[in-house]
């Protein structure tokens, strides 16, 4: 919010371009950029995840009750704190380093300071030297590497994709050190990754999520196969700008349930969708893409996904969520189904598909008055349609469907649509 708004009018605010710096040393916070740069995650950063992690290492090792076995003159052993070991070390190394060289600039530093002061520089009572680095300042230091055959190379070295598979290894890392109340952003945890590992940084990222607050951008459906779909927020453009799209849809254990059955990653891609169809199943998920090239419509380029929902009992629960991201979608269904054995039933259900549309074109619902190769059938004729289907004898019913949309002598059919 910039300023304070007078009485009578409203507050004026402008985008958040930053993490300002107040909020980043409150909340840990760590950022994962597109451009996967281990640069910005190595214990020398901030804000990252290796910097996260070794603060609780040097909370470890600060511990007094964290020992190492040293020897004495006598060649007795006896635990002592690594603190004071590593202080010990530290001398030595300090006496190793203060050559001549060096204490002259000690020396010139420490007078030069006292002067400016009006002090005498022989002075006894105030002093100015180096002291080694404490433990998290070595933390902060050290250096990824990378030894292939023989050849060691600064792991910020390599290339992109080494560099991300080092970042995702660390982020497990960080998972597995059971790290609380932070916040990680990440662009596009894909990149660089094969559909199994995507499904494999998924559920580390759900399991980070149990302690931490996650929040990523992405573009593959493995990271929104999610039943709680209020987690998920679609970033759009429209003619206002962007503007940024949560479900308006209710939660309850039913719905969560049957999405948590039927939401994998093939129909987590309706979240993706600029326009919608909802089918029943593989047939006309196969066979109108078919259709829709001989009608010049390139689907693809229309940003445009058809999504099977595995029956028709599913479709309304889809639709639905759709609905709740103002997703365009078009519904289409067999009016005599054999999913419902009730008639009446069947009917009900019916209706409540027919009611989904509006008069904005938002939802289209299309009703078959008889089953997909019943249409088929009817367009071409039983005995051209018992040819088309002799041509592919040894398929499954839903992919011979396919074979004859995309036959040059099959008709796009007029399915008597209501």
């Amino acid at each position: 919010m910039t300023g304070y708004p007078r009485r009578s009018s409203p507050p004026k605010f402008e985008p958040l371009l930053g993490v300002p710096a107040e909020i980043r040393e409150a909340v840990p916070l760590i950022h994962i950029g597109a451009d996967r740069s281990l640069r910005r995650q190595l214990p020398n950063q901030q804000y990252s995840l290796l910097r996260r992690i070794f603060e609780d290492i040097d909370e470890d090792f600060q511990n007094p009750e964290n020992k190492v076995a040293v020897r004495d003159r006598d060649g007795n052993e006896h635990e002592v704190p690594r603190t004071e070991r590593l202080q010990r070390l530290l001398t030595l190394v300090m006496k190793l380093l203060k050559t001549d060289k060096f204490k002259r600039v000690e020396t010139s530093i420490k007078q030069n300071v006292l002067e400016q002061l009006g002090l005498k520089a022989e002075a006894d009572d105030i002093d100015l030297y180096f002291t080694p680095m404490s433990s998290m300042d070595f933390y902060k230091n050290l250096d990824l590497v990378i030894r292939d055959h023989g050849f060691t190379i600064s792991a910020i070295e390599v290339g992109e994709g080494f560099q991300n598979a080092i970042v995702l290894a660390v982020l497990r890392a960080f998972e597995e050190t059971k790290r609380k109340g932070a916040i990680l952003l990440i662009e596009e945890p894909e990149m660089f990754l094969h559909p199994q590992m995507q499904r494999s940084l998924y559920k580390t990222l759900q399991k980070i999520g149990e302690t931490n607050q996650v929040i990523y951008t992405t573009h593959s459906p493995h990271f929104v196969s999610v039943p709680e779909y209020r987690d998920v927020l679609l970033v759009r453009r429209n003619g206002e700008g962007t503007c940024v799209i949560q479900s308006s849809l209710a939660t309850d254990n039913r719905r969560r349930e049957k999405f948590l059955k039927e939401l994998d990653p093939e129909r987590s891609e309706l979240f993706f969708a600029r326009r919608l169809l909802l089918v029943e199943g593989d047939t006309e998920k196969l066979s109108y893409p078919g259709y829709a090239a001989k009608l010049g419509l390139d689907l693809d380029r229309r940003g445009a996904t058809i999504v099977e929902v595995g029956g028709k009992r599913n479709l309304k629960d889809f639709a639905d969520l759709a609905i709740s991201f103002q997703i365009p979608v078009g519904v289409v269904y067999d009016k005599d189904s054999s999913d419902f054995n009730n008639a009446d039933e069947e009917a009900k259900y019916n209706d409540m598909l027919d009611q989904l549309k509006t008069d904005d074109d938002l939802v289209r619902v299309w009703q078959i008055d008889s089953k997909h190769e019943d249409a088929v059938c009817r367009a071409v004729g039983e005995n051209k349609f018992q040819e088309l289907s002799q041509r592919y004898p040894n398929y499954t019913n839903a992919t011979r469907q396919r074979l004859i949309a995309t036959d040059p002598e099959m008709p796009v059919p007029d399915a008597n649509l209501q």
